[in-house]
């Protein structure tokens, strides 16, 4: 089975539900943007009459505000949901044809290689989705302010750049937007990693969930624990080398961890 073909098959699987959520975070901050421009400006006329001239908005007042930063959490929630979701409805499913995939074991790898593809391109596909909202809110903000003559302070880039969550998922450079979505694959990879254990012991004991999560936390946690005991002692240069030997063996780690249990451990 062709590797796209089945990254195809994925997308075509995801694509309704993916399409519900995209509209429900759409909706949710054009809603909230509805409310908020409303809100401001009726304060601003009572502001106005009042005789306090100095009341000044940005875009950050709105992007700030608890509905928005809710609605990139769902989003972004979700996606890690759907990352355990994407193999456990398989498994579900004895009669479906990616059942009969995962009975060949030289194309479980295949799978595995999908399924990560599909995530990413979701993760990207929000990102963009996101940004392009994102534009097109501040327009509507700057539209509806200047036109009710409130004043407006700062730049769309500059106030993106401040804000903690819009930072982390639009960072400054695109070598740091790489590490972030490097990051996003990992922690992906560690959900697959775990959700195959499961699967692998989950006939064998009943505490396959509990032993999954606690080999999972070893993986994570004693490296980083050794990381951070050595960290006050290395130069900046040393600690991103090991930081990246860190990454590298996560990934490493992960990727093999869930190929093991494809090929070897888990039964269909």
């Amino acid at each position: 089975m062709n590797l796209l073909k089945l990254i195809g098959w994925e997308v075509e699987r995801v694509t309704k539900p993916y399409l519900i959520l995209i509209s429900l975070l759409v909706v949710t901050q054009f809603a909230w943007l509805g409310y908020f421009l409303w809100s401001e400006t009726a304060l601003y006329e009572e502001i106005r009459r009042t005789g306090t001239p100095d009341y000044v908005l940005t875009f950050g007042n709105y992007i700030g505000g608890t509905p928005f930063i809710l609605s990139i959490g769902f989003a972004v929630a979700a996606m890690f949901l759907y990352s355990f979701w994407i193999w456990y409805r398989d498994f579900q499913g004895r009669g479906t044809f990616m059942m009969r995939l995962l009975m060949l074991p030289q194309q479980r790898m295949f799978v595995f290689a999908a399924k990560l593809a599909t995530m990413i391109l979701m993760v990207l596909g929000l990102f963009s989705i996101q940004w392009i909202a994102l534009k097109l809110q501040y327009v509507a903000f700057t539209s509806w302010f200047d036109s009710q003559m409130i004043p407006v302070r700062g730049a769309f880039d500059q106030i993106v750049a401040y804000d903690g969550t819009l930072m982390i998922m639009y960072p400054g450079s695109v070598f740091n937007f790489f590490i972030h979505q490097l990051l996003i694959m990992l922690v992906i990879l560690f959900i697959f990693a775990f959700v195959l254990l499961e699967r692998s012991l989950w006939q064998r004991t009943i505490w396959a969930q509990l032993l999954s999560a606690l080999t999972i936390g070893a993986v994570i946690g004693l490296p980083l624990l050794g990381f951070l005991a050595i960290e006050n002692e290395l130069f900046m240069e040393e600690t991103l080398l090991v930081f990246g030997l860190l990454l590298a063996f996560w990934f490493v780690g992960t990727v093999w961890m869930g190929r093991r249990q494809l090929k070897q451990k888990l039964s269909v």
